[in-house]
C-alpha cells in the first residue's frame, strides 16, 4: 500500500484574490495569486529547474522515487512564497499533485490497514522514525478521500496529503509540504484550495 511514497519531498484566511489552475491530470483548483504553479508539461520541458544537490538530507531511496516522476512530467507543483529567514537550505513550501494507480480506503477495515502500514513505509523511505499525526477517511467534492499528516521527507518539515478517488483504481494525490514554522498557514490554505477542486 505505497500510497504515501515519493511526494513528501517536493519541494491565511481564504484567499481574496485567487486564480484557477487547470491541469492535464484532469482537475482544476482555485489557488491564491501568490502561489506559483508549474505544470507537468512545463516541468518535463525544463528538467534543469530542479537541482537536488542543493537540498541536504534527501534520502537516496526518496530521490529514486521522485526524480523519474518529475522528469516524466506527471506532477504539478505549486510553490508557496517563502517569507521566513530560517528556510531549510533551498527548500520552498509547496504543493504537488500526481495521479496514482490504486484505491482509496472506503471502509473501516481498509482504512485501518492503510494507516497501520503508512508509518513503517514512510520511516523506511525517509530513513528515520516518522510520526503519523493523522490518518482518516474523509470526503472531498463529494468523492471518497483519504487524509494524512506526517513528518515530511526532509527533517524539519510537515506533509499533509489528500487522496481523492477518481475511479475504483485511480486517485489524485495532493501533497502539501512545509517547514515546521510555516506549515500552519499552508495547512489552512491547502484545505481551502482542496475544497475548490473540480474534476474535469
Amino acid at each position: 500500500m505505497k500510497y504515501f511514497l515519493c511526494t513528501s519531498l517536493m519541494i491565511i484566511s481564504f484567499f481574496a484574490q485567487a486564480k484557477q489552475a487547470t491541469s492535464d491530470l484532469g482537475y482544476t483548483m482555485q489557488i491564491p495569486d501568490s502561489w506559483s504553479p508549474l505544470t507537468g508539461p512545463e516541468i518535463k520541458a525544463n528538467p534543469d529547474l530542479f537541482n537536488f544537490d542543493q537540498i541536504e538530507g534527501i534520502p537516496p531511496a526518496l530521490l529514486e522515487q521522485v526524480i523519474p516522476v518529475i522528469q516524466s512530467g506527471n506532477m504539478d507543483l505549486y510553490f508557496i512564497p517563502n517569507n521566513t529567514e530560517n528556510a531549510i537550505s533551498s527548500f520552498t513550501d509547496n504543493i504537488n499533485v500526481m495521479k496514482q494507480v490504486g484505491s482509496v480506503p472506503n471502509n473501516a477495515n481498509e482504512l485501518a490497514e492503510v494507516c497501520a502500514s503508512a508509518k513503517s513505509e514512510l520511516s523506511s523511505l525517509f530513513q528515520r522514525d516518522i510520526t503519523l499525526y493523522e490518518c482518516k477517511q474523509t470526503e472531498v467534492i463529494g468523492r471518497n478521500a483519504l487524509y494524512a499528516k506526517f513528518d515530511g521527507g526532509l527533517e524539519g518539515t510537515v506533509s499533509m496529503q489528500y487522496h481523492i478517488s477518481l475511479s475504483e483504481n485511480v486517485f489524485l494525490m495532493f501533497t502539501a509540504t512545509a517547514k515546521v514554522d510555516t506549515y500552519k498557514n499552508l495547512e489552512n490554505a491547502f484545505n481551502q484550495a482542496i475544497n475548490t477542486v473540480s474534476i474535469k
